[in-house]
């Protein structure tokens, strides 16, 4: 009997659809394993066994440090050594690494090619810009991020882009355009059924029947957090429930401390099988993303907002792919310039008043969902593009110093 490949995905950040395209795959043949980390602060998916599917949680032994340039290095030469010895132990045929920090992504690199396995860089962000983005420009480490992350897109035997952007962004860089690959991100259809607005979640929140505009997510340096303020400024007959950890949700727990607004409710992450209700308690689903970050990275919670069927209010970059899925794609809410609190402002009351559209935009939003977010053909795509390229030749320990001077190169 044929052996099944053995595949191991690496998604760092844990996110819902990572998870599920490694159930379609274990379903589509192949024996997966599935590592992520528990410590990084970011919603993470509900993780099942199910049939050739084995989990691997990576536990580094303290909350993963995304802005101490120091501690995060160390961090991410953490995370790097662990996905290294369990890939040691699992010996993939082949590897599919998502959201994984660029230090720990070169430990995992040498050690595909020591061990001729095949290795597909997902690319969920360009991690240099944000490395920039957050240090304040030309520092000598976005420099050196800049040439790390060049000199790992060209090493990858596949690059899987999630948008076009992206695709280019990965050819400028230096990886072969042929062995470069768009397959855009989904929401775990399934798993996000709609559902009423007055829900068993809310209830227990104790919210009332008051308008909502939820944000759910990630809130960190490359978000505007002080805009779910303006919203619950301008509409004061509106309650604001921000659903999220992270250095922007302490931010806006600051403010309340110091100004409390009585219509901002600020909620820890929520467990994954309840994330149906708390978007489903929404009346509109708010996105931002800093206009300095749009160019770098695609906000996925949006697509998990098209699966509850709720307006969104997307406050993001004109060319960001969020933007264009939400406003021409799916048309599903409405979309203003980051950083404009009174646009969105204004957008806001707009959503508030006019319930016809609002109803509109969330049922043209579930339908996009339901009509694209096929977990099987997605997974099909993927095997294809895991096979496309041939094998990079391996390194050996000697030709280390080679690896090191052709990133610093890249960073000059």
């Amino acid at each position: 009997m044929t052996r099944r490949r053995r595949l191991l995905v690496n998604d760092q950040a844990g996110h819902p659809f990572q998870i599920d395209l490694s159930a379609e795959l274990a379903a589509q043949g192949y024996d997966v394993h599935h590592a992520w980390s528990v410590t990084t602060v970011t919603p993470h998916a509900a993780f099942r066994p199910e049939a050739n599917l084995t989990l691997h949680p990576i536990d580094i032994g303290h909350p993963f440090e995304k802005y101490d340039i120091r501690r995060r290095l160390a961090d991410e030469v953490r995370y790097g050594w662990a996905s290294v010895r369990l890939a040691g132990r699992v010996k993939p045929d082949e590897v599919l690494t998502s959201n994984v920090p660029l230090v720990s992504l070169l430990l995992i690199w040498a050690a595909c090619r020591v061990r001729r396995t095949r290795w597909t860089l997902w690319l969920q962000d360009i991690q240099a810009g944000l490395v920039g983005h957050c240090l304040g420009g030309r520092t000598t480490a976005a420099r050196v991020a800049v040439g790390l992350e060049r000199f790992l897109i060209r090493r990858a035997d596949t690059v899987v882009a999630i948008s076009e952007e992206f695709r280019q962004d990965a050819v400028r860089l230096g990886a072969d355009p042929a062995n470069v690959v768009v397959i855009e991100n989904w929401a775990p259809l399934e798993e996000l059924p709609p559902r009423p607005r007055q829900n068993a979640w809310a209830v227990r929140q104790g919210l009332t029947d008051r308008f909502r505009f939820v944000y759910s997510g990630t809130l960190g340096r490359k978000h505007s957090p002080e805009l779910l303020f303006a919203i619950a400024d301008g509409l004061p007959n509106a309650t604001v429930v921000v659903v999220s950890e992270g250095e922007g949700m302490d931010w806006l727990t600051g403010q309340q401390e110091h100004a409390p607004r009585q219509n901002v409710v600020l909620l820890p992450f929520q467990p994954f099988d309840e994330l149906p209700d708390v978007l489903g308690s929404a009346d509109v689903l708010v996105t931002l993303l800093d206009p300095a970050a749009g160019r770098y990275s695609v906000p996925s919670k949006t697509l998990s907002y098209l699966c509850a069927g709720r307006a969104v209010l997307a406050s993001v970059p004109a060319d960001n792919a969020a933007a264009r899925l939400v406003a021409e794609r799916a048309k599903a809410g409405i979309v203003v310039e980051p950083g404009d609190a009174p646009a969105i402002v204004a957008a806001a009351h707009r959503l508030f008043n006019d319930g016809a559209s609002r109803s509109a935009f969330g049922v043209r939003a579930r339908r996009y969902a339901e009509q694209t977010f096929d977990r099987a053909r997605i997974a099909e795509r993927f095997i294809a593009a895991m096979e496309l390229a041939p094998l990079q030749p391996p390194v050996s320990v000697g030709s280390s110093g080679t690896a090191v001077s052709d990133v610093v190169a890249g960073a000059a």
